[in-house]
């Protein structure tokens, strides 16, 4: 048998969360139930919550979708029974632990020290699950890229490359390119996002050219 655990939290404007963890007990919920049997977690959630079960050997798939509207349940079923793969990625960083975070400010008085170094650009914050993941019931090929200046690019330069979809079912990827900067300023972060492109949904075998413009 199975379990799927529909599990949440919520949030208000004007104010933030008093924690990271999901409502009702819902944690001690998830680590009883995986104790005696197999379970997949859905989650819906207003941003980052606390994943203490992830590495539980009968967790067998966690899914997060933020706060879809009226269409939630449709859309929670397409993808749970497989009419519809995955394929969105995360826009934020899941921390490992609550130390893994930037702390919220006690006053309305907020000092942004942080600057640049939120989020992946801050190497020292543990993620349970980085930005930018999120996985398919479809595996993606991606072809060695060709750097372009002028017409058909856009920006100063764009990346091309053949993505192709290389496992069983119709899927839609997302590729992201990021860039490193090994000789930087200090208040520069390594790593930074500089584009990203969805393809498809793709068939079995298809391949498809993308030409993904890179922000300054």
């Amino acid at each position: 048998d199975l379990v799927v655990a529909v599990v949440g939290t919520s949030a208000t404007e004007g104010a933030d969360r008093d924690s990271l963890s999901l409502f009702d007990g819902a944690d001690a919920l998830i680590t009883a139930v995986a104790a005696e049997r197999p379970i997949v977690v859905l989650m819906q959630t207003p941003g980052a919550v606390l994943t203490p079960w992830r590495d539980h050997d009968n967790v067998s798939a966690i899914l997060n979708l933020f706060l879809a509207g009226e269409e939630t349940g449709t859309a929670w079923a397409k993808v749970l029974f497989g009419d519809v793969a995955p394929s969105g990625k995360l826009p934020i960083v899941f921390p490992a632990t609550e130390a893994d975070t930037i702390r919220p400010s006690a006053t309305q008085a907020i000092t942004y020290s942080e600057t640049l170094f939120t989020s992946y650009r801050n190497a020292s914050l543990v993620a349970a699950f980085p930005f930018g993941h999120g996985l398919s019931y479809a595996s993606f090929e991606l072809g060695a890229p060709d750097v372009l200046e002028g017409g058909a690019c856009a920006a100063r330069k764009c990346l091309r490359m053949q993505v192709r979809n290389t496992g069983g079912v119709d899927a839609a990827e997302v590729v992201q390119v990021y860039v490193e900067f090994p000789a930087r300023a200090a208040d520069t972060p390594q790593r930074l996002l500089r584009g990203f492109r969805r393809v498809g949904p793709l068939h079995a075998n298809q391949t498809e050219e993308i030409v993904i413009p890179l922000s300054d």
